[in-house]
């Protein structure tokens, strides 16, 4: 297990004791970070600066959706985003109208986006529009797809869709098992003040770190990524808790 932090601005570059991060970007944002086109001028900075350091990157572009209007942007923002990278990129499942899978036309655009940009670079797909129909959709776009192509579990979210994610990291089938790459660690409390309450910090003995630890026995070599904000102490607290584990 290698353990990495998310980086979300320029000056989180190195401000935790390990040698990997996530590289966070936005396509739209309107709380204090840069989004669209800057953003990604300076997630690319970013990792250049990562890399002179030594620490090892994989982007992920968050609000770029392969379906929709959108599309256009996003495989533009991704061609720049694959010239730079390192791991990766780590992307989002996607879902229909409604909350509904994706229609037939809506899938095969998403698989033809996905193998191109993982035709220029690593691409993994994180659980985030729909944790409970996620195994589909990762058996729909991950398996049948080469090896360049796998997937991201972010266990934060099963929690945060109502899912015991101990179980479900013990139910996963070994195929899936074999693909897992990366993996979002943070902490969903149901009852936080916060806007986004599956964001924080990890606690001892939480369901999060039980899950990740039977993640653990069943496959040792995987990106772990904090998904909490590097200049707050529970990411260090969250940092010494995955070192002991």
């Amino acid at each position: 297990m290698k353990i990495g932090y998310r980086i979300i601005r320029p000056e989180d570059v190195g401000t935790q004791p390990v040698r990997f991060a996530q590289i966070s970007l936005w396509r739209v944002a309107d709380w204090g970070v840069a989004a669209g086109d800057q953003g990604v001028t300076e997630a690319i900075e970013t990792a250049r600066v990562c890399r002179k350091l030594g620490i090892r990157t994989v982007f992920h572009p968050l609000e770029y959706p392969l379906t929709n209007k959108h599309a256009a942007q996003t495989l533009e923002v991704m061609r720049r985003l694959a010239a730079a990278a390192d791991l990766g990129i780590i992307i989002h499942d996607e879902g229909g109208a409604g909350g509904k899978r994706l229609t037939t036309a809506e899938a095969e655009r998403y698989e033809q986006h996905v193998g191109e940009m993982s035709r220029l670079c690593h691409v993994s797909i994180e659980n985030s529009y729909n944790s409970g129909d996620i195994s589909w959709f990762w058996e729909r776009f991950v398996l049948p797809a080469p090896n360049n192509l796998s997937l991201t579990l972010d266990i934060g979210h099963l929690e945060l869709a109502g899912i015991d994610s101990v179980d479900f990291v013990k139910n996963m089938p070994n195929d899936l098992i074999d693909r897992t790459t990366f993996v979002h660690m943070h902490h969903h409390d149901p009852a936080g003040q916060r806007a986004v309450k599956d964001h924080r910090p990890l606690l001892l003995g939480c369901r999060e770190i039980q899950a990740l630890k039977e993640l653990l026995k069943r496959k040792q070599d995987l990106w772990v990524i904090l998904e909490l904000d590097a200049k707050e102490e529970g990411m260090r607290r969250s940092i010494e808790l995955l070192k002991n584990l």
